[in-house]
């Protein structure tokens, strides 16, 4: 379980993924807030607050990576897990604030323990 109810906003352009962790993950205690895109990503996090960011690498048009970089300006200390269906290659260069990278499918138990984990490093 988590330490505290969280919101987390997850990216990821594959809908029948956003909404199958849209029905599982509140069962754990989070709020999940879905985005599809990067841009849409971008628009939640000017209107919400939100405790985690989960995202897809590999996505059309603008990808997860390049999401964790804009983070990185905009909202340093928000921690992001990213999740890809195949190991990152050489060409991939992960951004240190992209805490955590996991490979799909995920289980859960996994993915609520990254969370919980980086949840629990920003308890002051």
């Amino acid at each position: 379980m988590p330490t505290r109810r969280a919101t987390l906003l997850l990216v990821d352009d594959d809908r029948d993924f956003v909404a199958s962790l849209e029905m599982l993950l509140p069962t754990l205690g989070y709020t999940v807030i879905p985005a599809h895109s990067v841009r849409e990503a971008l628009d939640v996090l000017d209107t919400s607050t939100v405790d985690v960011v989960v995202s897809d690498i590999r996505m059309p048009d603008v990808d997860g990576l390049d999401l964790i970089r804009v983070l990185r300006h905009r909202f340093p200390r928000l921690p992001t897990v990213l999740l890809t269906g195949a190991p990152p290659t050489d060409d991939d260069v992960i951004p240190r604030e992209a805490k955590r990278v996991l490979l799909k499918p995920v289980a859960i138990e996994e993915l609520q323990r990254t969370i919980a984990d980086l949840l629990n490093a920003r308890v002051p």
